[in-house]
């Protein structure tokens, strides 16, 4: 009859508390097997069964509080006689601190020593428990019962050089005893568990342990500082104002626009004819000249000292352009008067004054609405930000081809997405809606856009 006592699970601790008993009498059990779990101030361990037997009888119940030496579970291994796993103290000088999870803690002056069968160690062969040959598998990145564990430190054993046979490639105290009888031959290798085949559970992976280290990194933080060129000082500035003068709102529609590219295809061959180089802002800019006309409650700036609203009489449409310097917002004059094609020019010449520098100031005046393209960049919506003192601008999101239901049949379409942003103080929310469909009719009949 083997007794099973709770022995020191490390940390310097000397009681715990059951939390759940795995065994019942009659139970069949192997080395390594979890016979209870056990909970104390810093850990919450599952204690395993150091000999192969039948459960004889359980002495412990859940919420119990047990010490180290207390018998806890015998086990009838069949050897008749009563052994039990008494714990032996070997003295040893304390040389270093054990770095623990919850700090540094002192090594302690009595390393426990689990009794072992004479069959486990071969004739002639001792260990030398002094502290010099004793192995510090505490780190050791593998997985071993905590019997396997203190044998392994007891008796000297690297247990990165032994190989497991218990579950999930766990080493077991059996493995210990039989590297400690046989250290210079190789075991064999376990093999690692393979998922199975076809559905099922999948195997449950350890994320708390990976096997890739990650590095450190504290460096101070530090900057490199580049001062601000004269568009960026621009664009602060007008960024602070549109947010401290406007209050803007951003509806946004996706919009069928399989017509409109029909169209440009058919018109490309003339425009390069031309050497017009037809993009489908052009259009756009069109829809929404088109549509301010319309609705010229759009096409308006607020006057606050004077608690009024004023209505342009022109449509000049601002063209929000990337730059390598930044944003720029080239003004086209007199849009509603201009053809798709002549906006087209407009477009492309006042793109190019813009990255190389070169637009004059009427050029950058003047504007009662701008247009953005943020689909050039891969975007598909944006809030975007009204240009102060306009008080609405379209943001144009990138083309994707999508299924669309055109009388009660699904077919590939192509779409567009729009975002407009208006200034709550004089565009209320209906008046945004209309505005974007009027735009959405013009863009979805876009022959009109010729006339």
């Amino acid at each position: 009859m083997f007794k099973v006592k709770f022995a020191d699970i490390g940390e310097g601790l000397t009681e715990g508390t059951v939390t759940e008993i795995f065994v019942k009498v009659g139970d069949s059990v192997k080395s390594g097997d979890s016979l209870f779990n056990v909970e104390t101030d810093k850990v919450n361990s599952d204690i395993y069964a150091p000999v192969d037997g039948k459960i004889a009888n359980v002495l412990i119940k859940n919420g119990q509080e047990i010490k180290v030496g207390d018998v806890v579970i015998e086990i009838d291994d069949g050897t008749g006689a009563s052994t039990s796993s008494e714990p032996a103290k070997v003295e040893v000088k304390p040389v270093e601190e054990n770095a623990s999870v919850v700090g540094a803690t002192p090594v302690s002056n009595e390393v426990i020593s689990r009794e072992q069968p004479q069959s486990s160690q071969p004739q002639g062969m001792s260990f030398d428990m002094s502290q010099a040959s004793m192995i510090d598998n505490s780190f050791a990145n593998v997985r071993a019962t905590p019997l396997a564990r203190k044998m392994a430190a007891v008796m000297g054993v690297d247990l990165t050089k032994v190989s497991p046979t218990g579950p999930n490639n766990r080493i077991l105290a059996a493995d210990i005893e039989s590297f400690a009888a046989n250290p210079h031959i190789v075991q064999p290798q376990a093999l690692p568990q393979m998922a199975p085949i076809g559905p099922g559970p999948k195997p449950k992976v350890d994320y708390t342990n990976p096997a890739i280290s990650v590095p450190e990194f504290n460096e101070p933080l530090s900057f490199n500082s580049v001062p601000w060129n004269p568009i960026r000082k621009a664009t602060v500035k007008a960024m602070d104002v549109a947010h401290t003068k406007v209050a803007g709102f951003t509806g946004f529609k996706n919009v069928d626009i399989t017509e409109l590219v029909n169209l440009r295809n058919q018109l490309k061959g003339f425009a390069d004819s031309q050497r017009v180089k037809l993009t489908y802002l052009a259009f756009i800019i069109k829809a929404v000249t088109l549509s301010l006309k319309d609705m010229p409650n759009l096409n308006v700036r607020i006057d606050e000292e004077n608690k009024a609203i004023k209505f342009a009489n022109q449509i000049n449409i601002g063209m929000a352009c990337d730059t390598p310097d930044g944003l720029m917002v080239p003004v086209i004059k007199g849009a509603d008067k201009l053809s798709v094609l002549q906006i087209a020019v407009k477009i492309n010449d006042l793109a190019s004054k813009a990255r190389s520098k070169k637009l004059a100031m009427n050029e950058m005046t003047g504007a009662t609405f701008t247009v953005t393209n943020f689909g050039s960049v891969g975007l598909d919506y944006a809030t975007p930000i009204v240009n102060y003192p306009e008080s609405a601008i379209l943001g144009v999101g990138t083309i994707t081809r999508a299924p669309g239901v055109i009388n009660d049949q699904i077919e590939i379409r192509e779409f567009m997405p729009f975002s407009l942003t208006a200034d709550h103080k004089v565009i209320d929310g209906a008046d945004a809606g209309r505005f974007l469909q009027r735009i959405v009719y013009y863009l979805q009949n876009p022959a009109i856009l010729l006339v």
